[in-house]
């Protein structure tokens, strides 16, 4: 079974915030059990994007250590909200070996 790790993002710390983390975590299972890809470990960024260092730095950094070869998102865009820079992440995955598996397609 193909190993993966999970990354959700959600933008506020506002009462929709658990709403949203449990959206994304269960279309992220569903999609997860569907490619049949046993999920690792969560990597999640909640509340606004901060000076320190992020758990979306976390997650590439162990990705690129081995050990996975998928990244299950609940979409593309959880990434990254600027386009130029999650074509970067996808680049840098492929190059790695790592495919990012998007729950919506």
């Amino acid at each position: 079974m193909t190993k993966a790790f999970e990354y959700v993002r959600c933008s506020s710390n506002s009462q929709s915030t658990a709403a949203s983390i449990a959206t994304q975590n269960d279309a992220i299972a569903r999609a997860a059990a569907s490619c049949g890809v046993h999920l690792q470990r969560v990597f999640a960024d909640i509340g606004p994007t901060g000076s320190s260092q992020s758990e979306l730095e976390h997650l590439v950094k162990a990705a690129e250590s081995g050990g996975v070869s998928a990244i299950v998102v609940a979409n593309k865009t959880r990434l990254s909200r600027s386009i130029a820079e999650l074509r970067r992440l996808e680049e840098r995955f492929s190059a790695a070996g790592i495919e990012i598996i998007d729950a919506e397609g």
